[in-house]
């Protein structure tokens, strides 16, 4: 049985040995959290920029190092800025979904060994650890989102409104997606340590692998060229990381001309098709998720 701890902030209990309630207490139990997931946000980032001048400003940097560089060698060295137009955008958009879903997926693997102390002496929905993550990855993106509009501001070019519904698609993939790994990955860190770094090069190969700075086009041209063709085009599409960029410049990068004003076609007719079929198989995804973690967090404490 479990017995209540008394300590500031929202009431929490000692911890179970698992949790086998059912998917809709556990999620009624992770909403009676928002005070708590409240406070471990603001806890994130304010020990996050702990002592620096620039504080939450040092968001920015990185994707604006990643979006000189990417446009500078792949754009200018390489041509790819010739064929497509305003291609510091397409990078840039392409760089904010990612690092939404990477930040969540690396910090979400290591929330529960780092917060291990906590952990130990009080139960509450263990769930709240990586979706912490994503909220302190959310206030990213949010932050980078103001660069994204500075530049329309600067190009002059604006995405048109109606590709704007795309957003829903790739928001709707890219929760789920991201929180439920960092579900699984952060109770397998807990038992396995390697599990955080094999996280850091399954994230970089799925960059290269995702659209975000070359055009799922580039990708297709060159599987075609391949035994079995259709079939990696096909595992290509269903890769959920590509998906949520190529819906996001789908809505947010503006009309692409070639330099004899035809429009270029970078997304198949069934595209729309494809991203509603991905939302409902990534919250089934995140179903299973759930359940695996809420069978296991309870046990691997004895671990931390």
């Amino acid at each position: 049985m479990s017995g209540r701890v008394n300590q500031p902030g929202p009431s929490v209990t000692l911890v179970p040995a698992g949790r086998t309630s059912g998917v809709f207490k556990d999620v009624r139990d992770l909403l009676g959290t928002r005070e708590l997931l409240s406070a471990l946000l603001g806890r994130e980032l304010a020990g996050k920029y702990k002592g620096s001048l620039l504080g939450i400003g040092w968001t920015l940097i990185r994707p604006l190092i990643m979006l000189f560089i990417y446009a500078v060698v792949i754009g200018e060295f390489l041509g790819a800025a010739r064929s497509i137009s305003n291609f510091a955008i397409f990078v840039f958009v392409g760089l904010l979904f990612w690092n939404l879903i990477s930040d969540s997926i690396s910090m979400g693997a290591v929330s529960m060994t780092s917060n291990s102390s906590l952990l130990k002496k009080v139960w509450f929905p263990r769930e709240v650890l990586p979706l912490t993550s994503f909220a302190v990855a959310t206030v990213h993106f949010l932050v980078q989102f103001i660069v994204l509009i500075f530049a329309y501001l600067v190009f002059t070019s604006w995405p048109p409104v109606g590709n704007l519904l795309y957003l829903f698609p790739a928001i709707l993939i890219a929760f789920p997606v991201a929180f439920g790994l960092s579900l699984i990955f952060s109770v397998l860190n807990v038992r396995f340590r390697d599990t955080q770094y094999i996280v850091e090069v399954g994230l970089v190969l799925s960059f290269w692998l995702s659209p975000v700075v070359y055009p799922w086009t580039a990708a297709h041209q060159f599987l075609s060229t391949l035994p079995f063709g259709s079939f990696f085009q096909e595992l290509y599409m269903a890769n959920p990381f590509g998906l949520v960029v190529m819906s996001a410049q789908q809505a947010l990068w503006p009309p692409i001309n070639t330099p004899e004003g035809q429009s270029l076609q970078f997304f198949d007719s069934p595209f729309a098709t494809r991203l509603w079929l991905s939302v409902l198989a990534s919250w089934i995804f995140l179903y299973f998720a759930q359940r695996i973690f809420a069978r296991m967090a309870g046990t691997v404490v004895v671990d931390l």
